[in-house]
């Protein structure tokens, strides 16, 4: 006795998850600041100032003292 497999679903639903799983692959390795094509290469990013580092402000942080516990 044969079975019988249909075939397209099963080549199409592997494509699926095997294209999947590729477009994983590229975006966590961009998000790593890596290269995915380049085993070992890591992407070179220009260094970003922010607004306060390019006025010569101090960015400003709150400064709470720490609750003491009363007695």
């Amino acid at each position: 006795m044969r079975i019988l497999v249909p075939w397209k679903p099963v080549v199409l639903v592997w494509g699926l998850l095997s294209g999947m799983i590729f477009v994983s692959f590229v975006a966590a390795s961009l998000l790593e600041g890596k290269d995915p094509f380049a085993p070992g290469a890591t992407i070179k990013q220009p260094a970003v100032k922010t607004d306060a580092a390019q006025n010569g402000q101090q960015p400003k942080h709150s400064h709470k003292a720490a609750p003491t516990p009363s007695q």
